[in-house]
């Protein structure tokens, strides 16, 4: 697909979202590498609004314009920023929403230019809040989602389950299943070779969510002091997962995190790729793992069982510390099946989740909104 020189695209965060917030969490490379050089090359001139009040420091291409906060809250900001960026927003012929969140501004712009939007509903956003109790909070997020669905000219869906939800709320015309994807030369496996042995290795923010806790449980059953366990992230759970890890006499290392382009050889510096979360949109960190072709081993949730599939590309427990201790052990004690696990599951991105082909068919759908 080439650059069509009559369109213009606009992409918007989640509320409250910039291109610093991704890079404390060191997804910044991913999103220019992989998103914003692609919408580069395929529209002839790319818009980024962002939330911060800040400057793009890498530089993504001629045709990129970088829109920043000028210094106002993020909700006001979410209602002026057609008005304070419109000769912009005029240009654009579609809109690019990148969570539900961000649809505010949308649809304003939407009201005073006619510019369609198109928008990502990757996680059910109202779960965590109803398991932390906070029922405002989640019965505000349900309206404010289902008010953006119902809005959209297009709607992105990660997994056939959130396609048969979003299909509850908004006509099946509009939504396109539109995984998320690899960039599976980055994420490739290492060459063949002698490999680290126990070594277990996790990605996500320490949040009650990600339930690192069950993690830690399991490998205190197994009773081998040499387990390492690494958890790639940051937040609220780090110093209880360090009590708990120091209590259980396990050695846990937490570096926080890291650039996105130096984590592939992070994680082949690992046996084992855990994902124990509670719940899961669609995990972008668990299919990297895949195309690394490592073995993964994943709690049997929704985001997670659509991607993994028992035995064959990964494995599948319960929400139980015995029964992923289990699991570890077996992976670890058979490497053969778990080298040819890995392999299936090195396959299986290839061919499903590969991002020259996943953005091509993303493109094609923000097209033919902008066309209608």
């Amino acid at each position: 697909m080439t650059r069509d020189p009559n369109m213009q695209l606009g992409i918007l965060p989640e509320q409250g979202g910039s291109i610093a917030a991704m890079r404390r969490t060191g997804q910044d490379t991913r999103f220019v590498e992989q998103y914003l050089r692609c919408y580069a090359r395929q529209f002839d001139e790319v818009h980024y609004f962002s939330y911060a009040r800040e400057t793009m420091e890498r530089r993504v291409a001629d045709n990129f314009h970088f829109h920043a906060n000028p210094g106002l809250h993020r909700w006001l900001y979410s209602f002026l920023m057609p008005i304070v960026h419109a000769r912009a927003f005029r240009r654009c012929s579609v809109l690019r929403i990148l969570a539900a969140t961000g649809a505010i501004p949308a649809r304003i712009a939407r009201l005073l230019f006619g510019v369609p939007f198109v928008l990502t509903y990757g996680y059910h956003y109202a779960e965590e809040a109803r398991r932390k109790g906070y029922r405002l909070r989640a019965w505000l997020f349900e309206r404010r989602v289902r008010w953006a669905l119902r809005r959209a000219n297009g709607i992105i869906v990660t997994t056939p389950a959130l396609a048969d939800h979003v299909r509850s709320i908004a006509p099946t015309g509009r939504i396109a299943l539109i995984p998320n994807s690899v960039n599976t030369d980055l994420f490739a496996p290492a060459p063949e070779g002698p490999r680290p042995r126990h070594r277990l290795v996790a990605v996500g923010n320490l949040t009650p969510v990600k339930n690192h806790r069950l993690l830690l449980e399991a490998v205190a059953l197994l009773r081998r002091p040499e387990i390492e366990v690494v958890i790639f992230g940051v937040g609220p759970e780090e110093a209880a997962l360090r009590c708990l890890a120091a209590e259980k006499g396990i050695a846990l290392d937490l570096p926080g995190t890291v650039p996105n382009e130096t984590l592939p050889e992070r994680l082949r510096s690992a046996d084992i790729y855990l994902i124990p979360s509670l719940s899961e949109g669609h995990p972008k960190s668990l299919l990297e793992a895949m195309s690394v072709g490592m073995p993964c081993i994943g709690t049997d949730v929704k985001g997670i069982r659509d991607v993994l599939v028992h035995e064959q590309t990964g494995w599948l427990c319960p929400l139980d510390p015995a029964a992923l201790a289990a699991q570890i052990q077996a992976v670890l004690s058979n490497r053969k099946k778990s080298r040819a696990v890995g392999a299936n599951a090195r396959r299986f991105i290839l061919e499903n989740y590969d991002a020259r082909v996943i953005m091509e068919r993303e493109v094609k759908f923000l097209k033919a909104v902008a066309r209608k």
